[in-house]
């Protein structure tokens, strides 16, 4: 299953210049799939945007809400003049295509 089709809400956008955040939400039944998974780990997270561990600033966990946080450095400053995506709207693509395991 695709993290995509895994949660409610996958949403993306800049941390910063150098940064990106995506926030997960998830329901009650697929929240403990997500939590337990490695996917959603900092060794699973550099592996989807084929970075270095030390580029994911952190997974942090809301067992409240059933959600999540994903910290990544960006590749490419958002102030960059040759940036595809100023916002980080749609840097959450290679997370959420990615298998949730």
């Amino acid at each position: 299953m695709q993290l995509y089709d895994a949660a409610t809400i996958i949403r993306s956008k800049n941390a910063g210049p150098f940064a990106v955040t995506v926030d997960l939400f998830f329901d009650a039944e697929t929240y403990p799939l997500a939590r337990s998974s490695t996917l959603l780990t900092p060794a699973g997270v550099a592996a989807a945007y084929g970075v270095t561990e030390d580029q994911v600033k952190g997974v942090w966990w809301d067992d409240r809400i059933h959600a999540a946080k994903v910290s990544v450095v960006r590749w490419s400053s958002s102030t960059d003049p040759f940036c595809a995506d100023l916002f980080g709207a749609h840097l959450h693509t290679p997370l959420a295509q990615a298998e949730l395991v």
